[in-house]
């Protein structure tokens, strides 16, 4: 239940990395929305369809980026959830 709210809690924060992340550049996107898309097409989209299709792959990121980033959301959450049990929980309750 702890590492649900932390989850939900941290989405501005995942947002802010994110956009930090993938959105500076000389080819940022327009808007929030748009640079969302394309990571997400870039996920879910394989290489070779892309290709077939004709979508732009230029200015595609690799998953590297991409993987990189939800390593960096995943040590954030453990590490606020690690600091609450540490400092914040009492040991009694942890079971």
């Amino acid at each position: 239940m702890l590492i649900a709210t932390l989850i939900v809690l941290n989405i501005p924060l995942y947002l802010f990395i994110g956009w930090v992340a993938f959105d500076s550049g000389g080819n940022a996107a327009d808007t929030f929305l748009e640079t969302i898309v394309n990571v997400l097409k870039i996920l879910f989209i394989p290489w070779w369809v892309r290709m077939l299709t004709g979508m732009e792959t230029t200015g595609a990121i690799g998953m590297f980026p991409i993987l990189g980033y939800f390593i960096a959301c995943g040590a954030i959450t453990y590490g606020e959830w690690w600091v609450v049990m540490k400092m914040f929980w009492p040991h009694e309750l942890r079971g």
